[in-house]
């Protein structure tokens, strides 16, 4: 082997591997709200890789490491070897100094405190909500372009979060919208598939991220409230809005197959 050529790893089958291909919406079908998300997460998913990457070889490998000069440390405090006390203490101190300089630099996943979170989640949600209602009701033909995540100016979750969060909020407005009496059957049903035409994009775009590290993957506000259950929860949402709109199309052809006898 060359001495220049890059010697084989463990991890070259993933690579090797690589991603698989994602499925893409007709953007006429939903209105270019996959297309216009693709857009707006340029680049995520790579940096996303970076930080599950570094999440192991930086964040369990300081972990590690700190155990072992803990226990060197007290060894050393235990046999009086002040000088070797000492000399992992220090090693202790740039360890810990490492860490959060990784943390502070986005090498790692973010931990902003829910407070703030909380603060970005919902404003990006009623900035999406925004731009995707007036498509729903057919006032607007496409939907516009989204905040491109650098441009975000908070954290990656609440970002993730609210477009998982607005899939929600939309089946909610859509079954408020379609309880108004002045409305159409045409105009009803229109209302159920532009929404589950775009809902169903927003979840699809969604899914593409969902191996997120430790911040996203096994925390979200709560303890158990996971990214994978926000997840489900948007897919409940959708299943909701599509079982009402099955059941207005069982109704119509109902009254179709009683008028034609």
């Amino acid at each position: 082997m060359n001495e220049n050529q890059r010697p084989p790893q463990p991890g070259d089958f993933l690579r090797d591997i690589g991603k698989l291909k994602a499925h893409i919406p007709n953007p006429a079908r939903d209105f270019g709200m996959y297309q216009q998300m693709d857009t707006a997460f340029h680049g995520l998913h790579e940096y996303l890789d970076g930080q599950r990457s570094n999440y192991g070889r930086i964040g369990y490998g300081s972990q590690n490491l700190m155990s072992d000069l803990s226990k060197a440390y007290i060894d050393a405090i235990q046999c009086g070897d002040e000088e070797e006390a000492a000399f992992t203490r220090r090693k202790m101190e740039r360890l810990n100094e490492g860490l959060n300089k990784a943390i502070d630099s986005n090498a790692m996943p973010e931990t902003a405190d829910n407070f703030s979170r909380t603060v970005w989640q919902e404003r990006h949600e009623a900035e999406l909500f925004g731009a995707i209602w007036p498509v729903i009701m057919d006032k607007r033909e496409t939907i516009p372009q989204l905040t491109y995540w650098k441009n975000f100016g908070g954290n990656i979750q609440a970002y993730l979060y609210a477009f998982l969060d607005v899939t929600t909020e939309l089946a909610k407005a859509v079954d408020k919208e379609v309880a108004r009496p002045d409305i159409s059957t045409e105009y009803e049903l229109r209302v159920f598939e532009r929404y589950l035409a775009i809902a169903e994009s927003i979840t699809l775009r969604l899914s593409h991220e969902r191996h997120i590290p430790g911040y996203v993957i096994s925390n979200g506000f709560g303890r158990w409230m996971a990214y994978s259950t926000k997840l489900r929860t948007a897919y409940g949402a959708i299943a909701h809005v599509r079982k009402d709109l099955g059941l207005r199309y069982s109704i119509q052809r109902m009254i179709k197959a009683a008028t034609q006898k």
